[in-house]
């Protein structure tokens, strides 16, 4: 018989009642959702009644209680718990898929890496995104240099949060969240990164346009890769009243394309000098349908997480050392912001805001 990934998920919040869809769609063939833990005891009771489960209020307590029992630990509490309990975790032998951010300070995903590494662990990160069939076409495509030298990378998301989403206890402040650029728009500068290689120069504007938060909720950048492209970064959550769009343009010398939709769900607009038949067929059949921001991949997300378990493999397609990258280059935005000038992405790169 199959073995069954036995699954605990801490946070019961905004995105856990996402992944409740995710699960529910899937059968339980693979896995099963042993515990749920959440420190609002309320919000621990729902959720154990969706997935009649066994629940629990303080997260150091399940690790001690369900030793030996957890083949992984998912973790969707607020961005500034990441680090900890992702540490704390992989200290006491637990797997961990975790969701973005997997720290809020560059260097601590380094160790991360380093005690997966030395337990023989799994540890990923979801940024789900890169799962996206338009991404996922861009990125073939890019690989077979079909744009040439790549000129222009815009990234641009413009979205809506309402007042209510900053009024609790952890969104928009900068020691547990940060604003947009942090919080919604490091799904699609993780993208531009990991595609087209590093970003190694930006500068950063940042302002608070309707919504009060610790944090910005609008930022306009510059920057400037490795590869000598330039591009832009404009993303706000000050769009009223609903999400308008997700974007990533691409202009090279051989051809552009347009990333678009709510969450980069579709191509929208392509050109290319010299372009196969089966290529143009896969343009045309990489656009979803989705319901909102958060795509439809955080799907594939977990089915990478229970098969590799399963099959008693630890790696994972976007690991520690993507979220040392990503959050390097988010903490050079808000530093860029902070000295009012242009800021090199180095390795020792770090905003005196974010994470604190």
């Amino acid at each position: 018989m199959k073995k069954k990934i036995s699954i605990a998920i801490v946070g019961c919040g905004r995105v856990f009642n996402h992944y409740v869809k995710i699960f529910k769609k899937r059968k339980e063939k693979d896995y099963r959702i042993l515990v749920v833990c959440d420190k609002d005891k309320k919000k621990a009771k729902i959720a154990s009644k969706i997935f009649n489960c066994e629940k629990i209020y303080s997260y150091s307590t399940m690790l001690k209680v369900y030793k030996n029992k957890l083949d992984l630990i998912i973790i969707l509490t607020p961005s500034g718990l990441h680090f900890k309990q992702s540490m704390e975790a992989l200290k006491n032998n637990f797997n961990v898929l975790c969701e973005k951010p997997a720290t809020m300070i560059a260097k601590d995903a380094l160790k991360i890496k380093e005690i997966s590494k030395k337990k023989n662990l799994m540890f990923g990160i979801a940024f789900q995104n890169r799962f996206n069939k338009s991404v996922v076409t861009l990125k073939k495509l890019y690989d077979k240099n079909k744009f040439g030298k790549i000129m222009l990378v815009n990234i641009r998301l413009l979205w809506s949060r309402n007042q209510s989403y900053y009024n609790d206890k952890w969104h928009g402040k900068w020691k547990n969240d940060g604003g947009v650029t942090n919080q919604q728009a490091i799904h699609h500068i993780d993208v531009a990164r990991w595609i087209f290689g590093p970003i190694i120069k930006v500068n950063s504007i940042m302002t608070n346009q309707i919504n009060k938060l610790e944090a910005e909720d609008t930022n306009n950048s510059i920057i400037k890769f490795k590869n000598g492209a330039t591009g832009s970064i404009q993303v706000t959550t000050a769009v009223r009243p609903i999400d308008l769009s997700a974007s990533i343009e691409v202009i090279g010398e051989k051809g552009y394309m347009v990333l678009g939709g709510i969450a980069l769900n579709k191509i929208e607009k392509f050109y290319f000098d010299k372009i196969s038949i089966d290529e143009k067929k896969l343009i045309t059949k990489s656009n979803e349908i989705v319901e909102n921001g958060y795509g439809n991949n955080h799907s594939i997300v977990i089915d990478i997480a229970i098969k590799n378990l399963i099959k008693n493999k630890i790696d994972f397609p976007i690991s520690a050392i993507d979220g040392y990258l990503t959050a390097k280059l988010i903490h050079a935005l808000y530093k860029s912001d902070e000295k009012k000038n242009w800021v090199n992405v180095t390795n020792n790169v770090q905003s005196k805001r974010l994470g604190r």
